[in-house]
C-alpha cells in the first residue's frame, strides 16, 4: 500500500526513539500495527461487500464472454477472406 524504503523507516525509528523514548516505543509500534491491520481488514471487507453487492463476478464473466465472441467473429471473418 505505502511505498516506504529502508531510509524512511530508519528515520522514523530514530525520531521515535528521540521523541517517545526506548521504553514506550515498542508498545507504540505494536499499537500502530494493530490499528493498521484493523483498518486494512475493514477496507478489505468493504471492498468485498461492494463487489458482492454490484455483482462484479457477473460483470467480469460478461466482459470475458463478449471479448471471446469478438475474437471468434474476427477469426471467422479472416477464414472467409482466405
Amino acid at each position: 500500500m505505502f511505498q516506504v524504503g529502508f531510509l524512511e523507516i530508519a528515520i522514523i525509528l530514530i525520531l521515535g526513539l528521540l521523541i517517545i523514548g526506548p521504553k514506550r516505543l515498542p508498545d507504540l509500534i505494536k499499537t500502530i500495527l494493530k490499528f493498521y491491520k484493523k483498518v486494512q481488514k475493514q477496507i478489505s471487507n468493504l471492498k468485498s461487500d461492494l463487489e458482492e453487492d454490484i455483482g462484479t463476478e457477473e460483470i467480469k464473466k460478461d466482459v470475458f464472454n463478449e471479448m471471446r465472441m469478438e475474437e471468434l467473429d474476427l477469426f471467422d471473418k479472416s477464414d472467409k477472406n482466405e
